[in-house]
């Protein structure tokens, strides 16, 4: 059992507390909601045992649960706020203009640049606190904050040229530093006035922004705040919502003028989808218009006449493929395009939006439907490239009948289609339509959740966005992080440690949300991970800064989230950066089964458990767009301590007896590979240091 006074004694081993460990024994000593007279005893033993090995900011950490201090006092003359006494964030401060500034004597910024990177470190320590950042400032700094922060938004307008010595993307990350620490404002304000005031400016602020991913940012947190719950705020959020969330599909576009046409492009997948997908079109009133041909285009119509709204004709043209899915995008005569089909693992989607044509308009009258296995893990990138487009997608895997010769007769993604349609032909909204579409998806037996993600499904889509493109889940991220910082990817140093030039929070953590959405993605095809992960439980934190001597690659943290249910926030060090998404994608697969093996929820022996983790391993290698697998491999064997015996060819070997759907792995799998990989190596795997990352100097 993990103990207070042992969390001390293991942190206090490397002689170094950090404030990451303090914060760590704090949250311990918080669990159940109240901190007793013995854990109370216990942090103080800690704080006078160790008092010498407490790294800046640490202490402080401990003493504000133990000794707790009255609220900051406002500055006078030149001092200044420390915004982070706890040394958790890079530093940056408050004077007593209510001006953000790096400069512990509190010198206001000498320019456009140092004040961005002022307001950067601001909104991250506002992202990270778990209060509002400005809680404890006087209303008098408040309100002089507020309006330095009205001069600093007026700097970079969404509609004008940046300002003198910052570029595009730097007055973006301006505007979106400002927005983070102008609703914690908003959050922390201790007067009506200076709230009501503060979130004018932001409702000012969000309609005017031009970038739909800084703007849906800044709406969805809104939406979550603290302040947005009752009264005014909550009516300004629930409007603005409506712009992250649509009522319904663009009907004001497609209908204008009196007309009353749909047009539907679609694209089925190569081999058992096309006969069953058309013939579940005739069968449902679809009449074809002209021959129909497989190998081509095939056109059926059909007109629907709903009471009050009259009669809607939608015409759907269909064909076979599967990396142009997105061709008619720019096509203002196609309404709705859509997909259904196999993803190749998400390939056939991630090849689609790369050959995807341009838009000027972030593809705003259109909406796309891509029915495919895991949907929601190409949706990152679906609104990267179509910012403005309503989306509908999978949640899990969609299912299909199919006859004795294998082709489909009848699947969800179709049966979701007609749901579609009709609500469409009834001008029905996104909840009718979203109820109706998840009603039609019968095949998926057992489901707890909806498996069509609409675009109400507000809080399921901010799991796996990353708007900012920082690695962490907008469902995390209150701070936009828009100008970032890419590492090159040096494959020579693959699972090597490299010390970062940058902090972890500017790194580019595009990676870490296409690893973690690709964990979810192999646990739905392993037998052996969707017993703890059935459901996507699996949310991408982002980069973290390692402590010393740490070797951890992956950190994976249990939480609650805000609908009850158990997440995994998984976090990646900042040291392994310059890992090739392919590296990254299955050592993250690797590890959250050595996670769960850990935390006893595999219920399978030490050996297998690691077996496991060499299938999942493996599959994440087969269905990756990279052409590294051995060079991955090999170098994935030492760095892990792996019998150098167990060779890539013998996994997918094993890999080739699993049973029904499950390709990532099962029972079968597992004991495949025992056999292939014979007595000796199993035993080596039995042993506890075999299949940890070893430490590289």
């Amino acid at each position: 059992m993990t103990t207070i006074r042992r969390m001390g004694q293991t942190a206090a081993t490397d002689r170094a507390i950090t404030p990451d460990e303090a914060k760590a024994i704090v949250a311990q000593a918080e669990k159940n909601g109240i901190v007793s007279k013995t854990e109370k005893a216990d942090l103080q033993r800690i704080m006078t045992e160790y008092k010498d090995l407490f790294q800046a900011g640490a202490l402080d950490v401990i003493k504000a649960l133990v000794e707790p201090t009255p609220p900051p006092q406002p500055p006078s003359g030149g001092q200044t706020i420390n915004l982070d006494p706890a040394g958790g964030n890079r530093p940056v401060f408050l004077n007593a203009s209510g001006v953000f500034t790096a400069a512990a004597d509190g010198k206001a910024p000498a320019n456009n640049v140092e004040l961005g990177d002022a307001l950067f470190k601001a909104g991250e320590v506002a992202d990270n606190a778990r209060e509002p950042m400005l809680a404890n400032v006087t209303p008098e700094l408040q309100a002089k904050t507020f309006d330095q922060l009205k001069l600093a938004l007026a700097r970079v307008p969404s509609d004008g040229a940046p300002p003198a010595g910052l570029d595009a993307n730097q007055a973006l990350q301006l505007r979106g530093s400002a927005a983070s620490v102008l609703l914690d404002l908003v959050n922390a304000a201790k007067t009506p006035a200076l709230q009501q005031s503060a979130l004018g400016t932001y409702e000012a602020l969000v309609r005017a922004e031009k970038n739909p991913r800084l703007r849906e940012s800044m709406i969805f947190h809104l939406v979550n705040s603290k302040a947005a719950q009752t009264g005014e705020p909550k009516k300004i959020a629930d409007a603005l919502l409506k712009e992250l969330a649509p009522t319904s599909p663009p009907y004001d576009k497609w209908f204008a003028n009196g007309k009353n046409t749909v047009n539907l492009s679609w694209t089925v997948g190569q081999g058992e989808f096309w006969g069953g997908f058309t013939k579940y079109l005739k069968d449902h009133g679809f009449k074809p218009v002209g021959a129909e041909n497989q190998y081509g285009v095939s056109t059926y119509e059909a007109t629907i006449n709903k009471p009050g709204v009259g009669e809607t004709k939608f015409r759907i043209s269909v064909r076979e493929g599967g990396t142009n899915i997105l061709a008619p995008m720019n096509d203002p005569n196609v309404q709705i395009v859509g997909y259904d089909g196999h993803s190749n693992w998400g390939r056939a989607m991630s090849s689609s939006v790369n050959n995807g044509p341009a838009t000027t308009d972030g593809a705003a009258d259109k909406l796309l439907f891509y029915n495919l296995c895991v949907g929601k893990g190409m949706l990152d990138k679906v609104k990267e490239k179509y910012g403005n487009a309503q989306v509908v997608t999978t949640y899990a895997a969609s299912n299909f009948y199919t006859d004795n010769n294998g082709q489909m007769t009848r699947g969800e993604g179709v049966q979701a289609l007609m749901a579609l349609v009709d609500g469409v032909a009834g001008r029905k909204g996104w909840t009718d339509i979203h109820q109706g579409m998840n009603d039609a998806a019968d095949i998926g037996w057992g489901r707890t959740w909806d498996n069509y993600i609409t675009p109400i499904s507000t809080m399921t889509r901010e799991k796996v966005l990353d708007r900012d493109n920082d690695g962490q889940a907008d469902y995390l991220d209150k701070h936009f992080n828009y100008s970032t910082f890419k590492v090159p990817e040096d494959t020579r140093r693959e699972f090597e440690p490299v010390k970062q030039d940058r902090h972890a929070s500017v790194l580019d953590g595009t990676k870490v949300l296409v690893s973690a959405n690709m964990v979810n993605t192999l646990s739905e095809f392993s037998g052996i991970l969707d017993r703890a992960n059935p459901d996507s439980k699996v949310i991408a934190g982002g980069w973290f800064e390692p402590k010393m001597g740490e070797k951890d690659l992956i950190r994976f943290t249990e939480q609650k989230g805000r609908d009850g249910k158990t997440e995994y926030v998984m976090s990646v060090s900042s040291r392994y950066s310059h890992l090739s998404e392919e590296a990254l994608r299955a050592i993250t697969v690797f590890e959250f089964n050595r996670f769960l093996g850990d935390k006893g929820l595999l219920r399978m022996p030490a050996e297998d458990v690691k077996l496991a983790g060499l299938l999942a391993f493996g599959q994440s290698l087969a269905v990756d767009e990279g052409y590294r697998d051995n060079e991955v491999w090999s170098t994935f064997i030492k760095r892990y301590n792996l019998p150098a015996s167990i060779n890539l060819s013998m996994v997918t070997q094993a890999l080739g007896a699993h049973t029904g759907h499950n390709y990532a792995g099962d029972a079968a799998t597992v004991a495949k590979l025992k056999e292939l990989i014979g007595p000796a190596a199993v035993a080596e795997l039995k042993k506890p240091e075999v299949g940890q990352p070893v430490t590289v100097v």
